[in-house]
């Protein structure tokens, strides 16, 4: 039996052969934003239907925590958990990113004066590190 494709599956194939990588939902996102805030009617139409979103989505929230007292407690709980998380992830981020800098004033101390030395083991370990990588892919 011959599974049979999907068109979903075939777009995206087509769509990475042709674009590179597909793109996820976060940069759709903000594409469609950014393209309605070129039209100033849309834009005032789409802020219009966002605020009444979340007006609605406020008020079936408060009626449920008049019913129950516990809904509240929980939902408080994960959005501290989330921000949480959040808030480590943007401390490793930056742990990471000073590391960096610090291995890459290290290295350019420790590279030689002469700059077409400095070329020349630059070159070593681009064709030690890099080149396989390309040639795997």
């Amino acid at each position: 039996m011959v599974k049979a494709t999907t068109r979903g599956a075939t777009s995206k194939a087509t769509k990475a052969g042709s674009k590179g990588a597909t793109k996820g939902t976060k940069d759709n996102s903000k594409r469609y934003r950014d393209k309605i805030k070129k039209d100033p009617i849309k834009y005032q139409e789409y802020r219009a239907r966002e605020t009444e979103r979340s007006r609605i989505y406020r008020s079936k929230l408060k009626e449920v925590v008049k019913k129950n007292k516990k809904v509240l407690k929980t939902k408080r709980e994960t959005d501290r958990l989330r921000q949480q998380r959040y808030r480590e992830k943007k401390k490793e981020e930056l742990a990471n990113q000073r590391s960096l800098e610090e291995m890459l004033k290290k290295l350019e101390k420790s590279l030689p004066a002469k700059m077409s030395r400095k070329i020349e083991v630059i070159k070593l370990l681009y064709s030690k590190y890099v080149e396989p990588e390309v040639k795997e892919s």
